[in-house]
């Protein structure tokens, strides 16, 4: 993926509101009438040789194209999804936003004093400096590329200096921490803040390697010189490296910690990432022949969040950076990026309300999605806290997971959709699923938190295009022999429905 920069005229850009076609997928059961699925008795038998212990079960497995259960045990139970949630985000965006929708930061020039001010206009676009996103580049110098364009873009406009920089992040509400998410993992990439400004994934990469003296070196990307960096780790080659760095307060205040004996990378969160990334910016900006600020007024403190009756005249717009939906999605499927389906999230929230996206908002645009694709009893059963499965506050049955797969399969979205999901070898099945295990194809989205796991998904025929989607969720699973036995047991099962959909199918055995 290529994020695209060029000129562009100021647009109005409207709200398009809630607009989500009604599936025909509702379920259903037989009064009375208790069918065994086909693959019942062999998931049973599954189950009973797992030794899960007293760990908490909920599975599904359904033909996506007739509606037939396969196999059901624990399918009403709301059960903690962990990353799994990321498939209703995921497909709840595509149904909002549809297929063509593409992420627009705006770099707007006021130039009604002087000299000009900079409006950096988010659009809650969570692959903006992500350099997961450049192909084929070097550390470091994916980020002086955009860089480099928008100083570009600028001068073409003839903007020599700047007098401060206006972060304007109303898509979004500035609550950049999911309350539910676990304290002591914040400075966690994993548990990063989500603003209506994103810039590299808001973490700061932090490289350390030991040194002949007592201090290791330590160096940072983005290289912002405002932060404070202490370092308390020890160079030691001889032993492990133990490096890590905290933020232990609500500022980019950072500690290096442990024994540094190799060549590492750490990625830490940073704080209010709207107002991080604009003074990335203007720090970019200055070392490329913009500076920013005017007397008595550096660029650090020329850089500054949009307020309260802030009015400018936005005489023009110099450049765009856009992210087509697409590849936000398979960042969040394939990889599992809790920041990107965040602000997924939070932008369909925007989208609807036209207030600033927020979790509640999004969320309560989420529960419309289910209601208006499964019914009222799928949406009722759903406790939706966020949008990427971190929090433990989520709750969700696999009946309502393959009945949204379902949804999502007689939709004119199926084919984004399931080409977002993680394949055999890659992401988060990168070590799951061998390249002979399986005899069909498999698109999963796998999940997992500390005595949570979980895998959902489709396989795919490839002579017949018979798609089965199923659901496998265990909760409550004890740390130790037990917990071993978690995706094992997962993995067996979805090659339980792979051996099902040969078998059917009339392919020969395996082997024969």
């Amino acid at each position: 993926m290529r994020q695209m920069i060029g000129a562009f005229y100021s647009q109005a850009v409207s709200g398009r509101g809630l607009s989500i076609l009604a599936s025909a997928f509702v379920l259903s059961s037989c009064l009375g009438i208790v069918r065994a699925g086909p693959l019942d008795e062999d998931t049973e038998r599954l189950i009973r040789h797992a030794n899960l212990g007293n760990a908490k079960i909920g599975l599904s497995v359904i033909d996506l194209d007739t509606g037939e259960e396969l196999a059901s045990h624990g399918a009403d139970s709301a059960l903690i999804p962990a990353s799994t949630m990321k498939l209703l985000t995921t497909g709840m965006a595509l149904k909002v936003l549809g297929e063509d929708f593409t992420f627009r930061t705006e770099l707007i020039v006021d130039e009604s004093v002087s000299p000009p001010i900079l409006i950096i206009r988010g659009d809650g676009d969570p692959a903006l400096g992500d350099p997961a996103i450049f192909i084929d580049e070097t550390p470091g110098v994916e980020l002086g590329t955009l860089l480099d364009q928008i100083a570009m873009s600028l001068k073409a406009g003839g903007i020599t200096s700047l007098s401060e920089v206006v972060i304007d992040d109303r898509v979004f509400d500035r609550e950049y921490t999911h309350p539910a998410w676990p304290e002591d993992q914040l400075n966690r990439w994993y548990c990063a803040q989500v603003g209506g400004l994103n810039f590299h994934t808001n973490v700061i990469n932090v490289y350390t390697k030991p040194s002949t003296g007592g201090t290791p070196i330590v160096e940072m990307i983005p290289d912002a010189y405002w932060v404070q960096m202490r370092v308390k780790a020890k160079s030691n080659r001889k032993s492990r490296d133990t490096a890590w760095v905290s933020r232990p307060t609500k500022a980019n205040s950072f500690t290096v910690h442990g024994n540094v004996s190799a060549q590492s990378e750490i990625p830490v969160a940073v704080d209010t990432p709207p107002l991080f990334a604009g003074r990335v910016f203007a720090q970019a900006l200055a070392e490329r022949g913009i500076p920013v600020g005017t007397e008595g007024r550096d660029g650090y403190s020329a850089v500054r969040l949009w307020d309260v009756g802030d009015e400018f005249v936005e005489s023009r717009v110099v450049a765009v950076i856009t992210t087509p939906i697409a590849d936000v999605l398979k960042r969040i499927n394939t990889n599992s990026h809790n920041l990107y389906a965040e602000a997924l999230l939070k932008r369909v929230g925007h989208e609807v309300t036209s207030d600033p996206g927020s979790w509640e908002n999004g969320g309560a645009v989420l529960r419309m999605a289910l209601s208006d694709a499964l019914g009222a009893d799928a949406a009722e059963t759903t406790v939706i806290s966020d949008g990427s499965g971190m929090s433990r506050e989520n709750r969700v049955t696999a009946n309502t997971f393959v009945g949204w797969l379902r949804s999502a399969a007689r939709s004119d979205h199926w084919d984004t959709f399931s080409q977002s999901l993680a394949i055999p070898g890659e992401g988060t099945l990168r070590k799951r699923f061998t390249i002979d295990s399986l005899r069909n194809s498999l698109h999963a989205k796998s999940g997992y938190l500390t005595g949570t796991y979980a895998l959902a998904g489709v396989l795919e025929h490839p002579r017949t295009k018979q798609r089965v989607g199923f659901s496998i969720m265990l909760n409550d699973v004890k740390v130790g022999s037990t917990s071993r036995n978690a995706k094992p047991f997962i993995d067996d099962v979805v090659e339980q429905i792979d051996a099902y959909l040969s078998e059917i199918a009339g392919d020969p055995a395996m082997g024969g």
